[in-house]
């Protein structure tokens, strides 16, 4: 497993680990993730130095942010929710709560002029059993760096999965990229290039003048990504489902007991990569313990029902049974 791949399976487990911690519980847990990064010396990869300088940095968040009443509301503070996150990141009047609203169980409000949405709003967008959390934050306005929200949108950025950039087609494509791009670096989000967080960019109002034009510049600056769309195409919209779902790079692994039907209603949620023996840990840490071979169907495979060891690495929609030594 290289380096990008043990990123995304380690990211996806602090996720869960650190869910609802705040204050001195999150310090612990955090500093408990670097000394293992540490230990395991994946420390060595550039791409997770990265990811422990983005942890230190949110201890020290932590350690120096005032305390307040405990009942205080953060505008900015949304609960973590669903098997993955998506923050929309773009200019004011992108397109962003538009697009939110066609794809997500939320309404946000829209309008033709700047700054219309004023904190960060959070919905869900379901596709084939996988809920994906997507949060809209205000705008950046005018490319202003120093606008005073603009740490906040930065800090939500760095607690999710994968960061949308939303740019639109019939504006000056390389300035918004420009800017964009230069916030995530800012924040240590993006850094020569390389992130430890998936990034992509959906390109608004592609039914307008100039936007296939626009399209192909920024192709030709990115090696992100790009969904080119229209929120009048219902078409165009149920395939971006999709491609938040690739941008995740999770899979849905099914599970079987022996002599028992297949269990579709509810999916293991695992980044692109997993091994059955990390698929036994997540079922039930004796699996492991007791684990003789495993029964996988689906694209993994040569045929259904194939025996396999631990290491065997699971695809999307492969159905796996432990077999336990007697």
């Amino acid at each position: 497993m290289n380096a990008h791949r043990k990123l995304r399976w380690y990211r996806f487990d602090v996720a869960r680990r650190i869910r609802n911690l705040e204050g001195p519980e999150l310090i612990q847990v955090l500093e408990e993730i670097l000394e293992d990064i540490k230990t395991k010396k994946y420390d060595k990869f550039g791409i997770f130095r990265q990811f422990m300088t983005q942890i230190e940095d949110v201890i020290l968040e932590t350690k120096t942010k005032p305390k307040s009443k405990s009942r205080e509301y953060d505008p900015f503070q949304i609960k973590r929710s669903g098997d993955g996150r998506i923050v929309l990141f773009g200019l004011s009047n992108v397109g962003k709560s538009t697009l939110m609203n066609a794809i997500s169980n939320t309404q946000v409000k829209t309008g033709d002029y700047l700054h219309t949405t004023r904190t960060a709003l959070g919905g869900t967008c379901e596709y084939e059993s996988v809920k994906i959390q997507l949060i809209d934050v205000p705008g950046f306005i005018d490319y202003r760096a120093d606008w005073r929200i603009s740490t906040q949108i930065l800090r939500i950025a760095r607690t999710c999965d994968a960061i949308l950039m939303v740019i639109d087609l019939s504006l000056d494509v390389l300035k918004q990229y420009a800017f964009l791009t230069s916030q995530l670096e800012r924040a240590k989000i993006l850094n020569e290039g390389l992130s430890p967080y998936k990034i992509g960019i959906v390109a608004t109002k592609g039914d307008l003048p100039k936007s296939r034009l626009n399209f192909e510049i920024l192709q030709k600056k990115t090696n992100f990504d790009i969904f080119p769309i229209s929120s009048e195409n219902p078409i165009s919209l149920e395939q971006l489902k999709y491609y938040l779902f690739r941008l995740l790079e999770v899979i849905r692994i099914y599970t079987k007991a022996p002599h028992s039907k297949i269990d579709y209603s509810d999916p293991i949620i695992c980044p692109e990569g997993v091994t059955v023996d990390e698929i036994s840990r997540k079922i039930h840490k004796d699996l492991q313990k007791y684990f003789h071979f495993a029964k996988v169907w689906g694209d993994s495979v040569d045929f259904g029902g194939q025996h396999v060891g631990r290491s065997h690495e699971l695809k999307d929609k492969d159905v796996v049974e432990i077999i336990l030594n007697k």
